[in-house]
């Protein structure tokens, strides 16, 4: 393909559209073509660019439209082919509400869409969606052949890498971030892991592990069982569960409970009203 050079169309949204269209018939990876390997296009547009543009100038190509097959089960060719809005393609699918329609929109979005707030983590990095993805329905079908269901979510294999089917997989919430290029290690007991692995080990969720660190958590109780850790609180040289103060006293257990996880101790956990806030009082936790 010598002549690729001397086309000057390389730059050019049109040049894009062919190279998609390619890439859904004669992707590298098998697996992942778009219908399959069953996809085939003419033999006069396969290989020269030129002459697809040029069919597609003189058949109502305009930036904004779609290439679209009339008969699906058929493949690219002048007689099967027109530019449609993709509002009229996006019916064809039938998925367009769906959770997988939403997750392929966020995936764009968060690689082109410099308003939103965490675009540098994405787009801003270099990060960007392959040619076969910007269609849904090649999207759709891999994912359905990877895996997908409705309580994995994406996840890029190599977090600097690109959103392409080498690169991706479908992941629960913990495997996401374990892979997480700002994961939080935590020590407990000389052993050395990221929360989302301490959470599957322990069984709490991800969560009320990441609560209790942000608090002030003793490594010794960090992964006790939920609610272990306030069944004996002593007073006045008295020990009991925080439910049976918060009854002895006529408080709600939530107003004991709160103040307690702010680091008030005493007599003070038990009083009524507001209490007056005590910068050292309240940073000294004793959990």
């Amino acid at each position: 393909m010598l002549f690729l050079k001397k086309h000057g169309l390389s730059r050019t949204k049109i040049y894009k559209l062919w190279k998609t269209m390619r890439l859904k018939c004669y992707g590298s990876n098998v697996d992942t073509r778009y219908k399959g390997k069953d996809l085939w296009i003419c033999s006069e547009w396969k290989e020269d660019p030129v002459t697809f543009v040029k069919w597609a100038k003189q058949n109502g190509y305009k930036e904004g439209l779609e290439l679209v097959r009339k008969d699906k089960d058929d493949g690219f060719y002048p007689e099967n082919c027109v530019f449609l809005e993709k509002k009229e393609t996006s019916k064809t699918h039938g998925m367009r509400w769906s959770r997988l329609y939403r997750i392929w929109t966020l995936m764009k979005q968060r690689c082109v869409n410099q308003d939103l707030n965490y675009y540098d983590r994405y787009g801003g990095r270099g990060v960007s969606v392959c040619d076969e993805w910007m269609e849904f329905e090649a999207f759709a079908m891999w994912a359905m052949e990877n895996g997908y269901k409705d309580d994995l979510s994406i996840d890029r294999i190599n977090v600097d890498g690109n959103y392409e089917p080498k690169n991706c997989k479908w992941s629960t919430d913990v495997q996401q971030q374990r892979n997480k290029r700002n994961n939080h290690f935590i020590t407990i007991k000389g052993e050395t892991k990221t929360i989302a692995e301490w959470a599957e080990i322990s069984g709490l969720p991800y969560k009320t592990l990441q609560r209790r660190i942000y608090t002030g958590c003793k490594e010794e109780h960090l992964l006790s069982p939920i609610g272990s850790q306030y069944k004996h609180i002593e007073i006045n040289g008295e020990k009991k569960p925080l439910s049976v103060w918060a009854k002895e006293a006529e408080l709600p257990y939530s107003t004991i409970k709160r103040r307690y996880e702010k680091g008030i101790r005493g007599d003070d956990l038990l009083k009524r009203g507001r209490l007056n806030k005590n910068p050292e009082e309240q940073m000294s936790f004793d959990l």
